[in-house]
């Protein structure tokens, strides 16, 4: 089909480096936009109109080509392939297809060859479905086959679409191209900690990448954190630039924040631009073009994210583990040693530990009825929190608030929120009918995975947390892992506020989250149990003899290995007591 609608250009700023005709196919440039927040190269596609001697199958080639246009924001040239009447209907912004095409670039379904004097065909895409992108730029992993009729007329300039599928339909190579990853970072509903929403943001040639996130981050969160979380910044303000100047990202903001919302607001920025200014940018925040105070500048460091919020970017914290009954903490020698208080005394009665991030630790009890939990300090006693019929291992949020979930029968579950007064039930409806089998929160205290068994199959969902005390609930549960046949799951954990690992009854472990397809890691077979604090992923293993050991996944290696050692230094699978259960704080 020659050069058929499509010219993709590397562009640097705004212009040109050189102009590729590509017969269809882009070219790859990675992903250069890291530690450059003005803008690297980036491949664009150039629309070209249609022609009048353009068969249906071109028209339709060129208008999906047009679609993919990062130059023409507003689809001007995508118009030109449609007739009057559908051009006036044709609606870009209602959200995006995203597909991929088996085998060859331009898969149609076959059709009679169209007539000479034929005034109407359908050119029908084929090809396999795999996310949509809603208007607020979330991105859902979707399944399906991609099954898209177009119907054409022809006139006095040719062929023209007369109707087509709603919104846009871009492959995966164009979304690479055209949309920026940003992780737009907000505030919880206490303005303690940070909040990822993770978006995908078109790219505006006549503005750079940090200015597009920015912008996009004025606007504030997408539909599916907007209840949850707050922004610092003040209603209605916008953002009149983003320059550079002395090693620092300058924002030049309409409006200041409150002045006890300066931190949360500095945290917010160094957050969502983390990604685009590694390499130690700092950041400078205007207010109409002059310093933000009267007589200084309001200079922001590169990690003020990091220090407003240390889940964000964890440091020197240890996991903890029981072994023979007894609860201890790994050291930096990878030599355990007992907790302080009750916890760390030999008592088998107790499992599946969960760490607070104020010295606290939870446990079932071995016929899961009762969660105790007790202080990591010396004198600290276990005390009963929630009792149930049958409840699931506990889960801290960054409150210091208890989760699990008690199970009245086979086919029902009740959500319980316990703090150090009381205990809560939250509003759930999507959970009361099902069998909930695990239940955490992420570190970001907003974020909530569960796992939902119905009949014999289990999936994986995340949701989102609302409220505190007895307004709390839980609302937007999304699958991110489905249910597939007999399929069971052993547990669950937390990465990030962003990432979920999970271990299959198979011992399969996938790498899951609502922005992306679940990614399959290598795992073992010994493996029972898992926690995980960003990039260290620990497992709790017991090998065919009984023994058990903590194994850590050692990522130049590639390898999952013993991790614990024993009084002797070495770190073999311990008889029967060995160290089990790993468990990070908040994970």
């Amino acid at each position: 089909m020659g050069t058929v609608g499509l010219i993709v250009a590397l562009t640097c700023g705004v212009t040109a480096c050189s102009v590729i005709p590509t017969g269809g196919k882009p070219i790859s440039v990675g992903n250069p936009r890291k530690g450059n927040p003005l803008g690297d190269p980036y491949a664009r596609v150039i629309a070209v109109p249609p022609s009048a001697d353009w068969s249906p199958e071109e028209v339709v080639t060129g208008f999906r080509a047009a679609m993919a246009s990062v130059d023409d924001p507003g689809r001007d040239v995508a118009r030109k392939y449609l007739t009057d009447a559908f051009a006036r209907e044709w609606n870009p912004q209602s959200g995006v297809t995203v597909y991929k095409q088996d085998g060859k670039q331009d898969q149609y379904e076959k059709a009679p060859p169209v007539q000479a004097d034929a005034k109407q065909t359908r050119v029908t895409l084929k090809g396999t479905v795999t996310a949509m992108i809603d208007q607020d730029g979330r991105y859902w992993p979707k399944g399906g086959s991609l099954n898209e009729p177009f119907t054409l007329v022809k006139g006095a300039q040719g062929w023209r679409i007369s109707a087509a599928p709603e919104g846009l339909m871009l492959s995966e190579a164009d979304v690479d191209r055209a949309y920026l990853k940003v992780d737009l970072y907000f505030l919880d509903s206490a303005w303690q900690g940070l909040v990822a929403d993770q978006v995908r943001v078109p790219i505006d040639p006549t503005s750079n990448f940090a200015k597009t996130a920015v912008e996009r981050l004025l606007k504030g969160p997408s539909s599916l954190l907007k209840k949850a979380v707050n922004s610092a910044f003040r209603p209605g303000t916008r953002l009149i630039d983003v320059t550079t100047e002395n090693n620092r990202v300058v924002v030049d903001l309409t409006k200041p924040v409150d002045s006890d919302r300066i931190g949360p607001m500095s945290a917010q920025l160094a957050g969502t631009l983390a990604e685009l200014t590694k390499g130690g940018w700092g950041f400078e925040v205007r207010v109409e073009g002059k310093l933000y105070y009267s007589d200084s500048l309001l200079a922001i460091d590169a990690q003020q994210h990091a220090d407003f919020d240390p889940w964000t970017a964890p440091r020197d914290v240890y996991p903890y583990y029981l072994a023979d009954g007894a609860l201890q903490m790994l050291g930096k020698e990878n030599v355990g040693q007992p907790v302080q208080g009750r916890a760390g005394e030999k008592d088998g009665s107790r499992t599946r530990p969960a760490i607070s991030g104020q010295g606290q630790v939870a446990a079932l009890s071995e016929d899961g009825t009762k969660v105790s939990v007790a202080p990591l300090a010396p004198g600290g006693e276990w005390q009963d929190w929630v009792t149930g019929a049958s409840l699931t291992p506990p889960s801290w949020d960054r409150y210091d608030t208890l989760w699990t979930v008690n199970r009245p029968t086979g086919h029902s579950s009740v959500v319980v929120r316990r703090d150090s007064r009381q205990q809560y039930q939250v509003w759930a409806p999507d959970l009361n009918a099902v069998h909930v089998t695990s239940l955490k929160v992420a570190r970001d205290g907003v974020h909530v995975a569960v796992v939902v068994k119905n009949g014999t199959e289990e999936e994986v969902k995340i949701g989102t947390v609302v409220g505190q005390g007895n307004g709390t609930r839980i609302t937007d549960l999304q699958s991110v892992v489905d249910g597939d046949g007999n399929q069971t799951i052993k547990d669950i954990a937390w990465k990030d506020g962003k990432t979920l690992y999970v271990l299959t009854g198979k011992s399969d472990l996938l790498e899951a989250s609502v922005a992306a397809e679940p990614k399959t890691l290598a795992s073992d077979s010994r493996i029972e149990s898992i926690t995980a604090l960003d990039g260290s992923l620990l497992a709790g293993a017991q090998d065919d003899n009984g023994n058990r050991q903590v194994l850590y996944w050692n990522r130049t290696s590639a390898k999952w290995e013993p991790m614990v050692k024993d009084e002797k230094g070495t770190v073999l699978f311990s008889e029967k007591d060995g160290p089990s259960f790993p468990a990070y704080p908040l994970g």
